[in-house]
């Protein structure tokens, strides 16, 4: 009997020794694993580049010369590497990181939300650092298309960067989506995280070895903060036996994109319907009153008062007004349409957990710019015939104004969610936030003489009527939506139990 009592006292001991030693030799293994991944490669890439290995040497040279004779010719081309590039940008990065921990954060996820953090705060460090360490001069090619960074060119932070973010989104991405959706999402990470290397190799401002140990730099960060993750979750007794779900995050601890089973659109097919309706109807009203206004009323006291105004602004400028005109404009500018949006998308979805005001969102964005680019090249006003505080405008683009349009339309959309979603009785006050900004841009598009005074009235005519067409389409029943507390998961959806 004493040996069997010896024998219980003594097996759960046994057990979590051998469980404890498991765990061990698997991060020890784990740790391995990134070392091999990431710093093997970045150090053989960074001797081979500082002992000047000839055949290394030569394809880096190569390279660089051939890419910028294909591409300095054309300047479209040129254009659209400068956009891909950009994802991999400071700008887009910090973005990206900054909204995936917000969202993370909204839905409870503490322990994701601090590996984002972790590794970007890791990847700001690291990147900079090494760059300094090294030193090394940027390509020297015979046709700039691109101005060089001041930074050292070894390694590419644009591909450390691209790499670490794309692939980040990606795992958390994979265990809330369906299992034959991971390999295609798997696929565009890899893809954008390549045109992104390729577009600085093409724009001239690294060398191949560059790129090559700017993934190497990026894939051993992110196996290290991953390894340490995994530990993190093994120490709260996670163990989800999911495929291609590096994090093993249990399916019902992940992000949930949309666990809502409300439907996107609350008609279907009869809501687009409506909305294609809707713009056709505001684009002809708007392309007629912009005929009416250049091709009838052009030597009418409407068409002088444009004029007038015009002019005279031009003797209203001084350096301070320019600094704040300019400094507005930016609120609406390309940077704000593609930042505010998919700020409102990602805090909405957090909150509401279901696509429609994603949905609402895009509608409210991209229909604006199509009625704009339609309604504008149809009118084709020129730009007021004075001198002018901006450059790289369409010269016969004046009617209406893009600018003031979009200014309604993205923070009319931000009011419209939070006046549906919140109930406070101070929600109404968020629309002081489309009132006071539209009316500033519209102030400041006439300063610098990129608009008569008519055309930022069209510009307020169109985002203010289709903000309240796609709210009125889009958002019925956003307010009824289920709201997650924070610091849990609804069990809803197929999620489990914790």
């Amino acid at each position: 009997m004493s040996r069997v009592a010896e024998r219980h006292d003594t097996s759960p001991q046994v057990a979590e020794g051998t469980v404890g030693a498991g765990r061990f030799g698997l991060r020890t293994a784990l740790g391995l694993v990134a070392l091999v991944i990431g710093a093997v490669p970045f150090l053989l890439l960074l001797l081979l580049v500082q002992e000047e290995w000839s055949p290394l040497a030569s394809l880096d040279g190569d390279v660089a010369a051939g890419l910028n004779e294909a591409v300095s010719g054309t300047p479209w081309l040129v254009s659209t590497l400068q956009v891909v590039t950009d994802l991999g940008g400071n700008a887009a990065v910090i973005l990206i990181f900054t909204l995936a921990t917000v969202f993370l954060l909204i839905r409870g996820q503490r322990r994701l939300a601090g590996f984002v953090v972790a590794t970007g705060i890791g990847m700001a460090i690291l990147v900079p650092l090494t760059k300094a360490l090294i030193g090394r001069a940027r390509p020297v090619v015979a046709t700039p298309v691109s101005e060089l960074p001041s930074n050292a060119s070894f390694p590419s932070g644009h591909a450390t960067l691209s790499l670490v973010t794309f692939a980040m989104l990606a795992m958390l991405a994979l265990p809330a989506v369906r299992r034959r959706t991971r390999p295609w999402v798997i696929a565009a990470t890899v893809l954008i995280t390549l045109a992104v290397g390729f577009t600085r190799l093409a724009l001239g401002v690294h060398f191949v070895t560059d790129v090559l140990a700017g993934y190497a730099l990026g894939a051993g960060l992110l196996a290290v903060t991953t390894a340490a993750f995994r530990g993190w979750q093994h120490d709260h007794a996670h163990r989800p036996d999911e495929p291609l779900d590096p994090l093993e995050v249990e399916p019902h601890a992940g992000p949930h994109l949309a666990p809502s089973a409300r439907p996107a659109l609350p008609d279907g097919r009869r809501t687009v319907l409506q909305l294609l309706v809707a713009a056709t109807a505001l684009a002809a009203a708007l392309i007629a009153l912009g005929l009416l206004v250049t091709a009838v009323l052009g030597d009418s006291w409407l068409g002088r008062f444009d004029r007038q105004v015009a002019q005279a602004v031009i003797d209203l400028r001084t350096p301070a007004l320019t600094d704040i005109a300019t400094t507005v404009e930016k609120l609406s500018g390309t940077p704000a349409v593609i930042a505010v949006p998919l700020a409102l998308a990602t805090v909405a979805l957090a909150i509401t957990g279901s696509r429609r005001p994603v949905v609402f969102v895009l509608f409210t964005v991209l229909g604006e710019l199509g009625i704009y680019f339609v309604v504008s090249r149809t009118v084709d006003r020129a730009r007021p015939s004075v001198a002018d505080l901006t450059s790289g405008l369409p010269t016969a683009a004046s009617w209406p104004s893009g600018h003031v349009a979009a200014a309604v339309a993205l923070y009319g959309a931000l009011a419209a969610l939070v006046i549906t979603m919140s109930r406070s009785r101070w929600r109404w006050a968020v629309l002081a936030v489309p009132v006071l900004v539209a009316p500033a841009v519209a102030l400041a598009r006439i300063y610098t003489a990129a608009h008569y005074p008519t055309d930022v009235l069209a510009g307020l005519v169109l985002g203010t009527v289709w903000v309240l067409v796609c709210a009125r389409c889009l958002l019925p029943g956003v307010a009824g939506e289920v709201r997650y507390p924070r610091g849990r998961v609804e069990r809803r959806a197929g999620a489990g139990p914790r």
